[in-house]
């Protein structure tokens, strides 16, 4: 099976708003290249759905596909997944994680240092900004399969640790606290109108905005 990057952003969401959610989702999905007849579909009819013990979840995008973005042919799964109190006890209500992966070997120079490829980078940083447009997000982050959603967790339990396990990250207006402590010997940053653009120095080598 091979490892997965993801490009991933969380969104407050239940049974009210996840037809909105998805429309906005595929409108990203469509700025970055990918229009899919059938990815398109199986997102539109998302439901939450109920669990035998009552409780709501969510979850699809288990294929990947051989696409085309900007030029790179790359194999792609958009995925999304909802998470509860179920699975994080500090969740106060439920969100939809929204996500992009990317098959890590693909992506980056070496599995030794997990450099990204410099012809990719741009597509990476892209992606990443078209994600930054979903309405009510909790910041979008770049993780390696090890960090896989480390930092939104991290970030709903006041773990101020992991909160930087990313190697990208784009982050709105109410979680700017980010800008008090960036370690400017290991991250890139900039600060953007509302959103503070953060990137790995070693994942990254020039900053990618």
């Amino acid at each position: 099976m091979p490892e997965y990057s993801q490009i991933q952003t969380y969104i407050k969401c239940d049974q009210t708003n996840i037809k909105e959610i998805m429309h906005d989702f595929i409108n990203v999905l469509h700025d970055c290249g990918i229009k899919d007849a059938e990815i398109v579909s199986t997102f539109r009819g998302l439901e939450w759905e109920m669990d035998e013990d009552g409780s709501m979840y969510v979850s699809e995008g288990e294929d990947t596909k051989e696409l085309m973005m900007d030029g790179h042919l790359l194999h792609i799964r958009p995925f999304v997944m909802g998470w509860t109190s179920k699975s994080i006890k500090e969740l106060q209500q439920s969100w939809l994680e929204v996500s992009l992966l990317f098959w890590t070997e693909e992506i980056v120079q070496s599995s030794y240092d997990y450099v990204l490829r410099e012809e990719l980078r741009s597509v990476i940083w892209k992606v990443l900004t078209a994600f930054s447009h979903l309405p009510n997000h909790s910041g979008v982050y770049f993780t390696n399969e090890a960090a896989d959603g480390r930092p939104w967790e991290a970030l709903m339990q006041n773990d101020l640790d992991d909160i930087w396990m990313f190697d990208a990250a784009i982050i709105n207006k109410g979680n700017m606290n980010y800008d008090q402590v960036i370690d400017e010997a290991i991250f890139f940053s900039k600060l953007q109108e509302n959103e503070l653009f953060i990137a790995r120095r070693e994942t990254w080598i020039k900053e990618p905005w």
